[in-house]
């Protein structure tokens, strides 16, 4: 299967998940709102995250995948699912040893007369939700074995098993008494958590590696973890930079972590749905490709995994601006969410939605290093990111509250941005960027055309419609609406010539679809 159609395999899967996602949000604001329950539980589901991409898919993947694949080149499957399990060994005891140490000070903090109820109650959840860590983490692992051996589709479909998982604890939830309901969400997790490892440990089983317990020392594990703590650092930056903007969020009020965590999900859905879709499918081939010292391919691989990540997000940013009001009231205007809610939410996520593009081009710029397997560059510049995103927030908070953190998470990410691509093309010729000039500028000139026309449809809709009945009419005809006017356009603008290579991998995918079906 070629790139472009594992990305859209990937991204259709993605977008179950996020959709799962998506309903599985709205049915805990409709439960609890922007309540300080809330804001406690999200804070402490966001501990796990913080460790997953420490131990899990962040700093342990980018450093196992060209390390893992240079083994299976050269000694095969056996002796790479050998090195496999002397990672997941090692792996295994830290966590376990993570998992105890942190149920032990969330004890600790439930009981101390230092913290008021919010934190509290984090820890009370936090303790509760360790656990998860452990499941993700491994399963993390997993997943990325699986990517290098072309199958995607598993680790993509992962996240459904959760959300279904905590969709159904909530729905449970109602059946009990409002105090209980939150701690079946914490169930929910857990549960959601250990499907997601066994499904994944179940694919690798499925392609002949067994586990065992492996403490011996060789030099790829070495190199693995020679490569993992800059990586690490790195990594856990970029997620503590999100633990330390929702602790200080904590601090603000009762509400502000709901709000951040809220606004942050919705511009997850275009990230997730194409970008970890991108990068899911790119990075084991620029990988590949590095190690078969094919420079003048990786340039063309990763050039064309920026376009096709920018082709996308730069008009799901514009088009998301243009109803954000529209969505907001479609989506969570529900029991306990409040009109005072989304007063709250919507300019934190108008915020978050000017970031989207940079998260998104950091991303990719950040596999590109991984793949040449350095990690003290991507380190220094998050260490760098990580302590202008806490000065800004810190001088931000205290008089535009949510709002100061979002725009903090912005100016830092633009920043982050801008020095790793500087450092890229300097490093390294063959990650020249060349689609910063003609290319872009059909994107963005496409973008904004679509935008400004769904902005005024969906006024002029709001003249005649209103509440519920004006999102879902404005909704169902302007997403499409928008989506066939930018294509269209951006054929215009590229020429069939220009797209042609696309055109051939949609027609290889769809041979594929149709292959699989017959069987």
């Amino acid at each position: 299967m070629g790139t472009l159609a594992n990305i859209l395999g990937v991204s259709f899967l993605t977008f179950i998940s996020r959709v799962l996602g998506l309903l599985r949000d709205i049915l805990i604001f409709s439960a609890f709102g922007t309540t300080e329950i809330n804001s406690a539980f999200l804070f402490a589901f966001s501990v796990p995250n913080l460790f997953r991409r420490l131990l899990g898919e962040g700093a342990l993947t980018s450093a196992l995948i060209p390390v893992f694949v240079d083994e299976y080149r050269k000694n095969g499957k056996e002796e790479a699912f050998c090195l496999l399990n002397k990672v997941a060994s090692r792996l295994i005891v830290i966590l376990l040893l993570v998992v105890c140490g942190g149920i032990l000070i969330c004890l600790l903090g439930m009981e101390s007369e230092w913290f008021n109820s919010r934190w509290r109650l984090s820890f009370a959840f936090s303790a509760i939700l360790m656990p998860y860590m452990f499941f993700i983490c491994l399963g993390a692992l997993f997943a990325a074995v699986l990517n290098i051996f072309g199958k995607f589709l598993l680790h993509a479909g992962n996240g459904i098993w959760l959300n279904f998982a905590m969709i159904g604890a909530l729905i449970i939830g109602y059946f009990y008494p409002e105090s209980w309901r939150i701690y079946w969400l914490c169930v929910g997790v857990l549960v959601g958590g250990v499907i997601q490892m066994f499904s994944l440990w179940g694919g690798l089983k499925r392609m002949g590696w067994k586990f065992h317990f492996n403490w011996e020392r060789d030099q790829r594990v070495h190199e693995i973890q020679r490569l993992f703590f800059p990586g690490a650092a790195g990594a856990s930056t970029i997620q503590v930079n999100v633990v330390v903007s929702r602790a200080l969020a904590h601090s603000v009020n009762d509400a502000a972590v709901s709000v951040l965590y809220l606004a942050n999900r919705l511009i997850e859905l275009p990230l997730g749905l194409f970008v970890t879709a991108i990068s899911t499918v790119i990075f084991p081939r620029l990988s590949q490709l590095e190690v078969d010292s094919q420079k003048s391919l990786l340039r063309k691989e990763f050039n064309r995994g920026m376009f096709l990540m920018l082709v996308v997000i730069f008009p799901a940013t514009l088009g998301i601006l243009s109803l954000d009001r529209t969505i907001l009231n479609l989506l969570f205007l529900w029991g306990n969410f409040t009109e005072k809610d989304m007063a709250l939410v919507l300019p934190v996520l108008r915020v978050f939605l000017i970031a989207l593009p940079f998260y998104a081009v950091s991303s990719h710029l950040l596999r590109g290093y991984h793949c040449k397997k350095n990690t003290i560059w991507p380190m220094t510049i998050s260490i760098i990111h990580f302590a202008i995103n806490t000065l800004l927030a810190l001088s931000f908070m205290f008089w535009l509250e949510s709002i100061g953190i979002a725009l903090a998470n912005l100016l830092s990410v633009i920043i982050q941005t801008i020095l790793l691509y500087i450092g890229l093309q300097k490093l390294y010729e063959e990650f020249h960027i060349e689609i910063w000039t003609t290319r872009f500028r059909n994107i963005a000139v496409a973008s904004i055309i679509m935008a400004i026309t769904v902005c005024v449809s969906d006024h002029i809709l709001s003249l005649y419609l209103s509440g519920k009945k004006h999102g879902i009419i404005s909704v169902c005809t302007n997403i499409p609406l928008g989506v066939l006017l930018y294509f269209g356009l951006l054929y215009i603008f590229e020429g069939r010539k220009r797209l042609h290579d696309l055109e051939i991998i949609w027609q290889r995918f769809v041979k594929k679809i149709k292959k699989s079906k017959a069987h």
